[in-house]
């Protein structure tokens, strides 16, 4: 039996509670404050990270935070801090990793003014082209080429972009280009409201800025995340197809025996239906428990599989993060040394045996919004042959990645920090191409009878 505590690899945890502080969001704190926060920092990622030298060595990551304290030698606000230590969380290569401010504790121009650039890019060979306009009205339109923008050009503004997001360095500059004026802003020493575009053919042009709730409705669309589903997991039939879209696994761990009995539920329509083919889509699905994902497998597949294997940080951090949630760490884990990374193989799963088993060939559906435990699901689905993966390759969410959600609080600039203790390693272990690539590629559609088609037409 599997070794692990709760998996909450989920973009969903990050809840933005609003705090009780008296504090104004621009008032500055001392250099020893920042300090304070930058050694927290330090201690948390290089001692309760699942493991923070994924990318960089230690050497070069230790160089990072040196030049950091170097440069903090003034008072200076939370939000600017912020935008200090936001790249030294890219590095760990940890598409969970997050440092954040409660909007409420952001600069008073970030929370209301309209100082976000409104464009999105998309690469097309070696030329940079504006992909969305969020905003109405100006002479740039979507297709533009872009060279420079405020006089810099724009490769050097991807890479700088690229620093404020998380993930593997190919994630991170996907997100730079999808979310560029969103993380442009981020990468500015101080606000502004208007942004001069240098066209291919040498024109100029500015933009006025949004305000952040614009990007933030944006960011839900790109990943279908925003979507609302009354239920999060639903089944109807399709023609001679059934279909089962599961726009979430985030459930609480007390609802599971609920959630069990719901897919029971659903297996035994579908049985009573008798379609000739299933479709399971995950393509807008952010994750939550991954027994969710196992469950859904008791119902279609009847062979043993391997699981994920994986590595745990040892932490009294986490220790007592659990504690504070009521949960008890298992002895295992407290007797180890303080620091260690444990190793887990990959077990061998062996489904339960159901009343209601669908027999007929299986579709999973993945997309842009596949991430977390959803990914982990159709990984498990496509390394151990269980059904055939359809539609599009998701960017922001890799088979292997790093989980089991772990967040504290810096102290003085109540900055939050999320990332993982594992690092789960798919079923197949490590490959060069950290990807999963459906089987049968498809142009994803809201409409499902017209993606059944595309499928089976494939």
């Amino acid at each position: 039996m599997k070794k692990t505590l709760l998996t909450l690899s989920t973009l969903l945890l990050i809840v933005f509670t609003a705090y009780c502080q008296s504090a104004q969001k621009d008032t500055r704190l001392s250099p020893q404050q920042l300090r304070e926060d930058l050694a927290y920092l330090k201690q948390q990622l290089f001692n309760v990270h699942a493991y923070p030298y994924t990318e960089i060595s230690p050497t070069r990551y230790n160089q990072l935070f040196a030049d950091i304290a170097s440069r903090l030698t003034d008072s200076s606000t939370a939000t600017a801090f912020l935008k200090e230590i936001k790249p030294l969380l890219a590095y760990l290569c940890d598409e969970h990793a997050q440092a954040y401010l409660p909007n409420h504790l952001l600069w008073t121009s970030y929370q209301h003014d309209p100082v976000f650039m409104p464009v999105s890019l998309v690469r097309r060979g070696k030329y940079y082209q504006v992909d969305k306009i969020l905003y109405e009205g100006g002479s740039l339109k979507p297709g533009d080429i872009i060279t420079k923008v405020d006089n810099i050009k724009l490769d050097r503004l991807i890479e700088q972009c690229a620093l404020f997001t998380s993930g593997y360095p190919e994630q991170r500059t996907e997100k730079a280009l999808q979310q560029f004026g969103y993380l442009y802003t981020w990468t500015l020493p101080a606000p502004q409201h208007y942004f001069v575009f240098r066209t291919r053919d040498g024109k100029e042009t500015s933009l006025p800025g949004v305000p952040l709730k614009v990007w933030q409705d944006e960011l839900g669309k790109q990943t279908g995340w925003d979507t609302h589903c009354d239920e999060k997991i639903t089944y109807q039939k399709i023609g001679n197809a059934g279909y089962i879209t599961a726009c979430s696994f985030n459930f609480p761990q007390a609802y599971l025996d609920t959630v069990q009995q719901q897919i029971d539920s659903i297996f035994r329509i579908v049985k009573a239906d008798h379609p000739a083919y299933l479709f399971i889509d995950v393509s807008k699905n952010s994750g939550g428990q991954s027994i969710v994902g196992n469950m859904l497998i008791d119902y279609f597949y009847t062979q043993p599989y391997r699981d994920y294997s994986f590595d745990f940080r040892r932490s009294d951090a986490y220790i007592n993060l659990l504690k504070s949630w009521g949960i008890e760490a298992p002895e295992w884990y407290k007797t180890a040394p303080e620091g260690k990374l444990l190793h887990f193989d990959s077990d061998t799963i062996h489904p339960q045996e159901k009343p209601y088993h669908y027999n007929g060939k299986v579709f999973i559906i993945v997309g842009k919004g596949t991430f977390s435990s959803a990914m982990m699901f159709a990984t498990l689905v496509k390394d151990n042959n269980m059904a055939v993966i359809a539609g599009e390759t998701p960017m922001l969410g890799h088979p292997n990645k790093f989980g089991e959600l772990y967040n504290t609080r810096l102290p003085n600039t109540k900055i939050e920090l999320l990332f993982g203790v594992k690092r789960w390693i798919r079923p197949k272990g490590i490959v060069k191409e950290n990807l999963l690539k459906p089987d049968i590629l498809v142009n994803l559609t809201d409409d499902k009878a017209a993606l059944i088609q595309q499928v089976l037409g494939k």
